[in-house]
């Protein structure tokens, strides 16, 4: 059971713009007669948006002042990925201030998506001949973002003002259209890599989740000491048996909260989005497609210290489970057994789709993609912090 052990070297490109085309579905597997079968549902339409999102340079109106002006936008808000806006993704505005004049200037910028973020602010001293950049990224209101279950229209405005004595020149006043997508939104960057897309997959493994922490306890239930520990305790392969208890326990205890596995389709494309719910709505509405059940999974081993990822083959994704901390051995579970078969069968079925799924990544095939959760967090790709 060794583990894929070559991590891609990411470069991270941060324009959002047009959209990659693939597709994820979910394949279903069920247990007849001690075999495993795989069937597949009718696709889902993909669903049409109102724009396409890129960056927008706009251009301000002339004034007196002899400070220049430039600003770049995304017209195009990733919900679901704005806490990585200025990390891992571009700023959502970018203003340039270049003086022209000979003496400094004091400038405030001040950025706001109406009725959905608060306001940024900065105010810099631009000294003569000098030219510099703000970068700022206003912060999305938890009211807003829980109104969000859908895309939305918002209303971008722009005010930049130099102070001059006890005077305020406004330099612009703008207002731009934007789109919001949906918080359940997982829209495809332009420029990224299909294997960088599929990273931003770590976003949705939300290990601090209270209702992550309930399974949690309840999988404690299921362990012989009544206790869900964290880590590996120094132990190798898995040599006292303490990973395989706790996802063991993990799955019984998602078997008591009824999950079961759901198979939906739905094509990457132009103007397409994937919609995916996070663990906590998952866990809610008791039900969830091949990636959601494999983030769940993958949500609470992460929340117990052990290192995770996320498989992706064609169609079709499942969770690995590393077994210590020094080798490269891996329990692969296929999560869309839950509620259908023991955990023993969802380790022996994702055994034998990791066997099918080797060849094809080190071939570095497309449609393939190996995602460890702990490396994403290296790279600033942090849980969602809303549920």
């Amino acid at each position: 059971m060794e583990g894929f052990m070559g991590k891609p070297n990411f470069l991270f490109k941060t324009m959002l713009g047009v959209l990659l085309f693939t597709s994820l579905g979910c394949g279903f597997f069920s247990l007849s007669n001690s075999q495993m079968v795989n069937e597949q549902t009718d696709p889902v339409l993909p669903q049409e948006l109102p724009t396409d999102i890129q960056p927008t340079e706009a251009q301000p109106p002339e004034s007196q002042s002899e400070i220049e002006i430039s600003y770049v936008y995304t017209d195009g808000l990733v919900t679901s990925l704005y806490h990585l806006y200025g990390t891992v993704l571009d700023n959502f505005v970018d203003v340039t201030l270049t003086n022209h004049g000979n003496a400094n200037g004091t400038v405030i910028v001040e950025t706001y998506i109406e009725g959905y973020t608060t306001k940024a602010l900065d105010t810099v001293v631009v000294g003569a001949g000098e030219s510099i950049e703000i970068h700022q990224n206003p912060r999305l209101m938890a009211e807003a973002v829980d109104k969000l279950n859908s895309e939305k229209p918002g209303t971008f405005h722009i005010k930049i003002t130099q102070i001059d004595s006890d005077k305020e020149l406004t330099l612009i006043e703008d207002s731009q259209q934007v789109l919001l997508y949906s918080r359940r939104d997982f829209v495809w960057i332009d420029g990224f890599e299909t294997a960088e897309e599929y990273e931003l997959w770590a976003a949705w493994v939300t290990p601090t989740d209270p209702k992550v922490e309930a399974l949690i306890r309840a999988a404690a239930d299921y362990t012989s000491s009544g206790t869900m520990w964290s880590g590996y305790g120094g132990h190798e392969n898995d040599d006292n048996g303490g990973v395989w208890e706790r996802l063991e326990a993990i799955w019984k205890a998602e078997e008591d909260y009824r999950l079961t596995y759901i198979s939906t389709m739905v094509a990457y494309g132009p103007n397409t989005v994937q919609r995916m719910r996070l663990p906590a709505e998952v866990i809610e509405q008791a039900s969830g497609n091949c990636v959601e059940l494999a983030i769940l999974f993958a949500s609470a081993a992460e929340a117990l210290g052990l290192e995770t990822a996320i498989i992706r083959i064609p169609g079709h994704a499942y969770v690995a489970v590393r077994m210590d901390q020094v080798n490269a051995n891996y329990y692969f579970i296929e999560t869309t057994l839950i509620g259908r078969a023991s955990f023993n069968d969802a380790i022996n079925l994702g055994l034998e789709e990791w066997n099918d799924t080797i060849p094809h990544l080190e071939a570095q095939e497309e449609g393939y993609a190996w995602v460890t959760i702990q490396d994403a967090r290296q790279k600033g790709i942090l849980p969602i912090p809303w549920n």
